[in-house]
């Protein structure tokens, strides 16, 4: 305005100077205040603790009608902290810890951190097989249980602390409700371990206080790129596979969280919902690290119950709601969350597998009904950059099928298969480059260097294994992972593509197809649930009818041969579509 006022040149000539100074000055500052913000070079238990030097008494959990502030929080892992190390647990040493979410679940996490320990997380319904497999890579000494995976480690040379889920219940006539019916849930699929030691949670924290009266609180000695966590993958081929990764790679996924909402946080009214697995990336460091660096509480959940989920929403008042599709499918079907005030829902989405636009388009309308002023988002991530680095942007329906932008200073290209090419404008191998890089698979160097390749640029690149599309905006388009990518008389095809035109039929609430070998060729077979309507329906016309539509609306190679309905999709723990099984 004064630039375009009647001055005389010299003026705006000096107001332009001026200006330009305010403004070189206001970059400087802005870029001092985001390097403040995302203070990714510490540990995650120094984060957790500066937000509970802030927050104090202020909510930090809310579990089954209990409340444990930042105080209460902070003391836990300070006592099982002390009691690791009475235990003679020293940094380095990896550590087990097989529970669902609950208090001494994240107690364990950040303590173990404390101490400059590694925490080697395991689903907690794993196999005595699974457990062994898993205890045994890391070299594991020492490891936290819940009631039922207790059973697990037996004959394990180890010392195990067992957690109860309903330690934490409320001390309230619903709390004694809540416990009868755990305990009524869980009959029969319990069972004593035979370990080398063996301490309840009591017991375990009662050594702890022991050790900080006799030598006080232990320090922090966590390093920025020390192994903080190993996540148990499937890795690209083979036996399961532990994904290293350090503080600052965990902080730094955390931290892009920040960036997508473009928010400061409300830290007295916003609330996370944290009933994705702590045991996987996506649940660990989204959910549960982001509640602790923002200083926002988080309503923790063992097991993912639709209603209780949607109960705490509306109870809470959660603002921060991440899950796998099959969780929203499941909430959306309920019902529970329709007529809900959402006006203050600040990011809503979904990931850990591939989103059906349906679903999309399905809580998009539910979010605008409630008053939600952002869209459900999808993102993309593999536990071997601590999972998420894409987002699409809340503030804008996202196109069919886009996977979103890269996240705070994650860069991306796509390269033509098993080479280190770049190529645009077509579809390619998605990699990935960023802080939040994996150190690689413990003790698995080969299989390291098949992901992690050092490209001509000079940097190490994340070779995903996905087939994605990069548009010239810069929005990211899911394809297919490689392995699924199916080759028919010489054409290309891509299974989500055909479940997704397929999902559009009334007839049919979900689908799958894999690729069947048959004299030497590959063949499509096509997995269908049918819809609820049209679960009496004649099969061999359903069958004609997904047929038709199918040569209809796709290329001939891409029309599956075979056609099976089955009751429901198999599905893996951490509920993504078990294609194995189906194979």
């Amino acid at each position: 305005c004064l630039v375009g006022s009647e001055m005389c040149i010299r003026d705006r000539h000096t107001v332009i100077i001026v200006a330009h100074l305010i403004l070189r000055i206001l970059c400087t500052r802005l870029k001092e205040k985001e390097f403040m913000a995302y203070n990714t070079a510490r540990s995650m238990y120094d984060g957790f603790k500066e937000s509970a030097d802030k927050r104090q008494d202020a909510p930090c959990f809310y579990y089954y009608g209990s409340t444990l502030t930042w105080n209460e929080v902070s003391d836990m892992i300070d006592t099982c902290a002390a009691a690791l190390k009475a235990c003679g647990v020293q940094k380095g040493d990896r550590v087990t810890i097989c529970t669902p979410n609950m208090p001494q679940c994240m107690a364990a996490i950040y303590a173990v951190n404390k101490i400059g320990a590694v925490a080697s997380m395991l689903h907690p319904l794993s196999s005595k097989s699974e457990a062994e497999y898993a205890v045994n890579l890391v070299g594991a000494k020492f490891a936290f249980c819940f009631d039922v995976s207790e059973k697990a480690f037996d004959g394990m040379d180890i010392t195990l602390v067992k957690c109860p889920t309903a330690y934490y219940f409320p001390k309230t006539p619903m709390g004694l409700i809540y416990k009868f019916g755990y305990k009524q849930k869980i009959k029969g699929k319990t069972a004593p371990a035979n370990v080398t030691t063996k301490y309840d949670w009591p017991d375990f924290l009662k050594l702890g206080r022991q050790y900080i009266a006799d030598n006080g609180v232990p320090e922090s000695v966590g390093q920025p790129f020390d192994t903080a966590a190993i996540m148990m993958t499937g890795g690209t081929t083979g036996n399961p596979k532990g994904v290293m990764l350090h503080n600052d790679a965990i902080n730094s996924l955390s931290y892009e969280l920040f960036d997508v909402i473009d928010d400061d946080f409300d830290l007295d009214n916003d609330c996370m919902l944290t009933a994705l697995p702590v045991f996987h990336g996506f649940g660990f460091a989204l959910c549960m690290h982001v509640s602790m660096l923002a200083g926002i509480a988080q309503a923790l959940f063992p097991q993912f119950d639709a209603k209780m989920c949607s109960d705490a929403i509306k109870k809470y008042h959660i603002n921060y709601v991440f899950g796998v599709p099959d969780f929203f499918e499941k909430v959306y079907k309920a019902g529970y969350l329709h007529g809900i005030d959402m006006s203050t829902m600040k990011l809503i989405g979904s990931g850990g597998d591939v989103v059906p636009y349906s679903l999309t388009e399905k809580m998009d309308r539910l979010l605008k009904a409630n008053g939600a002023k952002v869209h459900f988002v999808t993102g993309y991530g593999l536990t071997e950059c601590v999972t998420v680095c894409t987002f699409t942007d809340p503030m804008r329906e996202a196109p069919q099928g886009c996977i979103g932008i890269p996240c705070y200073r994650i860069e991306v290209m796509t390269v033509k298969p098993g080479t280190t090419e770049e190529v645009k404008g077509q579809d390619g191998e998605l990699c990935v480059y960023g802080p939040t890089l994996m150190q690689g698979y413990y003790h698995d160097e080969e299989e390291t260097n098949k992901v992690l390749v050092k490209h001509p640029d000079g940097k190490v690149w994340l070779h995903t294994g996905d087939m994605c599309f990069i548009d010239e905006k810069g929005d990211i388009y899911y394809r297919q992972r490689l392995k699924r990518v199916y080759k028919i008389s010489g054409y290309l095809v891509y299974p989500s593509f055909i479940e997704e035109s397929f999902r559009v039929m009334p007839e049919i609430q979900d689908c799958c197809v894999i690729g069947k070998e048959d004299g030497g060729k590959t063949m499509l077979k096509l997995f269908v649930v049918k819809g609820k309507k049209f679960r009496s329906d004649d099969e061999a016309e359903l069958v004609e009818k997904i047929r038709e539509f199918g040569e209809q609306n796709l290329s001939k190679w891409s029309v599956p041969r075979e056609i099976v309905f089955i009751d429901e999709l198999p599905r893996t723990k951490i509920g993504k579509v078990d294609y194995k099984m189906l194979s």
